[in-house]
């Protein structure tokens, strides 16, 4: 029998064998628990008291003795119903609590800022801001993308990308000639998407973001991060770089 499920469940590996042991057992003593789950005595009351906390284990006193019974196993069908209550108002609590930290955030960042975030995580946390902070209509550049770019995130820019479109946001890619076959041609079938290519031989593993105002640059090639600008001057500065080098660029 698959006991995963109850890991899943949030049950630690003594909370599993302990239950299973009085399922087995029916309505017993501690001692017996401890050998037919192969737990220590010394544990076992801990173990019972957070399944009981967990509604899962019941007990009561015979003779000054305390035995104990599993709860029916349909009760870990409403404890996991109980964890998903309890996961969605921890959900609302944290989405009312971020409102509140970007609020002070934003009061605390100056008009020209620059961000460094590292890791693949941190690229994806840059690249995030562009869906916050633009709108229907709007549009982005992605500049010089190679291959090494997607290393570890191509299914992220592809939910990115189908969340960019979907919300009205135009984007257009400049490749490196190399990143034609991999990820090229299906960035072209991305609607409100424009692809071009860098003339042939030019390797660029970093690349630059723009829009609004403000530059991203990337780099996912032994390390992984992305600066982030926020400064209107430099933007529309980086615009007409990028502007220069779309007319340079082939279908």
């Amino acid at each position: 029998m698959d006991f995963e499920p109850l890991r899943q469940l949030g049950l630690t590996e003594g909370e599993i064998k302990v239950y299973l042991a009085l399922v087995a057992l029916g309505e017993t003593t501690t001692t017996p628990i401890a050998e037919e789950s192969g737990v220590s005595l010394s544990k076992i009351y801990l173990i019972l008291d957070r399944l009981a906390k967990k509604g899962l284990v019941s007990h009561i006193i015979k003779k000054k003795t305390k035995y104990f019974r599993a709860a029916d196993p349909h009760r870990l069908l409403v404890y996991l119903q109980e964890k998903e209550q309890q996961l969605h108002t921890q959900e609302e609590d944290l989405k009312q609590l971020v409102k509140k930290l970007e609020a002070k955030q934003e009061t605390a960042i100056t008009a020209e800022t620059a961000q460094v975030y590292d890791g693949l995580r941190g690229i994806q946390t840059a690249r995030e801001r562009t869906l916050k902070i633009m709108k229907k209509g709007e549009e982005m550049w992605v500049i010089g993308i190679s291959p090494t770019a997607y290393q570890g995130l191509l299914a992220y820019f592809e939910d990115f990308h189908k969340r960019r479109y979907g919300k009205g946001i135009k984007c257009r890619y400049l490749y490196n000639e190399c990143a034609r076959k991999p990820v090229g041609k299906k960035s072209a079938t991305y609607p409100l998407s424009e692809v071009r290519y860098m003339p042939e031989g030019l390797a660029t593993p970093g690349w630059i973001e723009i829009y609004a105002d403000t530059v991203t640059v990337g780099l996912n090639k032994g390390q992984s991060f992305s600066v982030v600008i926020q400064n209107q001057e430099v933007a529309n500065s980086f615009k007409i770089y990028a502007k220069l080098l779309w007319s340079l660029g082939k279908p």
